[in-house]
């Protein structure tokens, strides 16, 4: 196996504890944070991928996810998360955390079980099996989360697992990288106008706000 594949199935690892460690959070800050890491570990490997193999589309993947997924979007939550205090903390999650911890995992094998029956004989890499479980995984925290800023990292977990996607098929165009960006500053973006309108038509204080379910 190439010395990248190895440290790509490591980092597929890392990511996939990174979301059932984000499962265990019931902090906002601290699920934001681990998203970071999470995205600058994935910068740090498309950098030494495009250094690798010389190739600029993937050192701009690279320079795009330190700056879009790595700091600025983490930075922008945060900023949203000091003007609204009481998203501090998520009070009623739709699950338990040792609930959403077992599933997070089972969803994990899950992704592996699918692409080892399913879609293993029609791929020629080994190596497709952790960007399908990392997306399930971020489609469960959506889904096992009240808190809409929870929710909204689970749309980035997903939008991480099809970025390594196209590390396996480097044949795909620069172009569906470079949407996947735009894809999610629109979710932030879109996202941020929906808290604020939400917000808006509250009548009876914050403590009655019911956040988006799943």
């Amino acid at each position: 196996m190439h010395s990248l594949d190895s440290i790509y199935l490591l980092l597929g690892f890392v990511e996939i504890a990174l979301v059932i460690f984000i499962q265990w959070q019931l902090y906002t800050i601290n699920i934001i944070r681990t998203f970071s890491i999470g995205s600058f570990l994935m910068a740090a490997f498309f950098l030494v991928a495009g250094l690798v193999s010389k190739e600029v589309y993937i050192l701009t993947l690279a320079f795009l996810t330190a700056v879009a997924r790595g700091w600025f979007i983490p930075r922008f939550l945060v900023k949203t998360l000091k003007r609204e205090t009481w998203r501090e903390r998520e009070v009623k999650p739709v699950l338990g955390v040792a609930s959403s911890i077992i599933g997070s995992l089972l969803f994990a094998i899950l992704g592996y079980l699918i692409y080892s029956l399913a879609l293993q004989p029609y791929m020629s890499t080994n190596l497709a099996a952790v960007p399908i479980a990392l997306m399930l995984q971020g489609a469960f925290l959506i889904i096992s989360r009240s808190n809409t800023i929870a929710q909204l990292i689970g749309y980035l977990v997903m939008e991480n697992a099809m970025y390594m996607f196209g590390y396996i098929f480097p044949e795909l165009p620069f172009i569906v990288e470079a949407g996947i960006v735009l894809d999610v500053l629109g979710i932030v973006m879109i996202s941020g106008i929906i808290i604020r309108l939400r917000e808006d038509s509250l009548q009876n204080g914050d403590s009655e706000f019911n956040e988006l379910r799943g």
